[in-house]
């Protein structure tokens, strides 16, 4: 007979050499409704009517609880063509893209969802949570149509739904989405004891002190093509634009920081990364955390640590706030992805950001930053 998805669960934990986590099982059993009804038409197992299942789960808790561990073992084991999974920057760039593309056309958002409808069944993505006011504006439509149509939606996030937005000028565009998940959707609290991330893993070290320079270029080395000298250059274009790289090949692109976070990039940029190289290399990554400063910032803004005259908007800014933010951003896309990212640091890893309004945000990357410096992690991609 088939598995049902708790038996899955439990056998990766045993197969994985994983400590047993009773809320992850929970969640598991949690999520069997949803794997039985998409299951493939070959299954012994009945199949429960779409009206006994919610139309998703949305998952939140701590870093390194196993969020993403639990809802990629589910998409792992779902009919492929039929399941689509993103992070949730991916998400929204690939959401932006088909609204460019159908610009002029009449309700493009009923469009799009009903052409997502079509193909997936269900729909997995990752890291939730909102700082952008156009997102949430297209996101309470869309999160709609697709429930609407049917579509199953499983998300993580570290927030609860009352949380997707910490910026309170953005509060009224927040409150449909929230709306929306709490009447269609089951929040699932996966809040166990434990950061599995931390635990016991065999240490491929990739995070070096900024003075082992040649470390990362021994790294650079060895990830270029075979029989190959690297090719040192001094550009490196990046969805059109060109970005100062101290070299790269087909497999490895190394940067400095000042270069890849301190300017104006986005996740679009390390979208574009994470889909051209299998290794990212960041030198000279300074202490990004400090002080802030209670500031009034001019409404429409994103980046920029200087306080304005201009709007109503108080905000809490550190002076590095905007490089850390990019820094996150990067960290994300590349697990996310797969690539193993090696870095030469300022300080030690643990004190790159420890006070400032990203504390929260910093939590989980440097919880994915341990996992990413383990064999497991590096041999796995």
């Amino acid at each position: 007979m088939p598995d049902s998805f708790v038996e899955i669960y439990h056998r990766t934990i045993k197969a994985n050499h994983y400590q047993d986590d009773p809320c992850q099982a929970e969640l598991a059993q949690q999520l069997d409704p949803v794997f039985r009804h998409s299951a493939p038409l070959t299954t012994s197992l009945q199949a429960p009517s779409p009206k006994a299942i919610t139309q998703g789960i949305y998952i939140w808790g701590p870093v390194g609880r196993g969020k993403t561990f639990i809802m990629d073992l589910l998409f792992k084991h779902m009919p492929e063509k039929t399941t689509l999974r993103l992070h949730f920057h991916r998400f929204m760039a690939n959401i932006h893209e088909q609204m460019r593309e159908l610009q002029g056309r009449k309700d493009p958002l009923k469009l799009i969802a009903t052409k997502l409808s079509k193909q997936y069944q269900l729909i997995c993505f990752d890291e939730f949570y909102l700082n952008d006011v156009a997102d949430a504006m297209i996101l309470s439509r869309l999160l709609s149509e697709l429930f609407k149509n049917g579509t199953l939606l499983i998300t993580t996030s570290n927030r609860p739904p009352e949380q997707l937005c910490k910026d309170p000028l953005f509060e009224d565009r927040v409150k449909p989405i929230i709306a929306t998940i709490h009447q269609q959707m089951s929040v699932f609290n996966l809040a166990g004891g434990t950061d599995h991330r931390l635990r016991q893993l065999t240490q491929a070290p990739s995070v070096f002190h900024t003075g082992e320079t040649k470390q990362l270029q021994r790294i650079f080395n060895s990830c270029s093509p075979h029989n190959k000298e690297p090719a040192n250059a001094e550009m490196i274009s990046i969805l059109g634009r060109d970005i100062p790289v101290r070299g790269f090949n087909t497999h490895c692109a190394w940067f400095d920081f000042e270069h890849i976070c301190m300017g104006p990039r986005s996740q679009l940029d390390y979208i574009d990364l994470a889909n051209r190289f299998n290794n990212i290399i960041v030198s000279n990554v300074p202490q990004l955390g400090g002080h802030t400063q209670e500031q009034i910032k001019a409404r429409g803004t994103e980046d920029g640590s200087r306080a304005v005259k201009a709007g109503e908007r108080q905000v809490l800014l550190g002076k590095m706030d905007d490089p850390a933010r990019r820094f996150i951003s990067l960290v994300d896309e590349l697990y996310d992805r797969g690539v193993n990212l090696f870095l030469s640091v300022e300080v030690p890893l643990e004190q790159i950001y420890t006070e400032g309004s990203l504390t929260f945000e910093f939590a989980r990357t440097y919880s994915r930053l341990t996992e990413m410096q383990s064999e497991q992690y590096q041999f796995a991609n």
